[in-house]
Parts: C-alpha cells; sequence; structure tokens
C-alpha cells in the first residue's frame, strides 16, 4: 500500500495497463525487466506507477499527471530500489503469465 497526502493507494496491473505502459515506455515490460534484472529506468519505473496507482477500494484509476507526481515523491521518500521492488512485487501479483516458466 502507498500513503501520500492522507490517502491511501495501490498499484494494479492488467493487461490493458500493460498495454498502455508499454506504449508509453516502448519496451515490452518482460524484455525490459529481463533487460535491467528487474531495475526499471527511472522513466519506466515512474511510468509503472503512473498508469497502475488508483485509490484504494476506487475502481477507477488516477490520471497520470498525478500518477507522476506522487512516484516522484514515492521515490525521492523511499529510495529507487524500494520503489522498484514495490513495482516488480506488484506485476508479479497481478500479472503471473510474465513469470510462468515455460
Amino acid at each position: 500500500m502507498i500513503e501520500y497526502d492522507g490517502e491511501n493507494y495501490v498499484l494494479k496491473y492488467n493487461m490493458k495497463r500493460i498495454e498502455m505502459i508499454e506504449s508509453v515506455t516502448n519496451m515490452p515490460t518482460l524484455a525490459e525487466i529481463k533487460r535491467t534484472g528487474g531495475m526499471l529506468s527511472l522513466l519506466s519505473l515512474k511510468t509503472y506507477i503512473a498508469y497502475a496507482i488508483k485509490k484504494e477500494g476506487d475502481d477507477k484509476f488516477l490520471p497520470s499527471k498525478k500518477g507522476v507526481k506522487i512516484a516522484e515523491t514515492l521515490i525521492e521518500n523511499n529510495g529507487y530500489a524500494d520503489v522498484c521492488g514495490m513495482v516488480l512485487e506488484s506485476l508479479e501479483r497481478d500479472c503471473p503469465f510474465f513469470f510462468q516458466a515455460g
């Protein structure tokens, strides 16, 4: 869970959200994770948060501009590595199809 400005937020991924993120980053999700060993570029990390964040218990995603602002604050306050880990944990939880053994 993410706390920002007195509100609780969560990251939630699905195929549609991943498609949006891949369109912005111009990089397939799994290719980027494998290429970088899970340490996403700063731009990608902010994008993965901005397009997947919503208030806890809400069905609607936040506007991406607000998501970027929250992402930047999270990275500054919690550190890049912790925020990267949070994104990867959420991806594993919500998109297990990326991590199935072939």
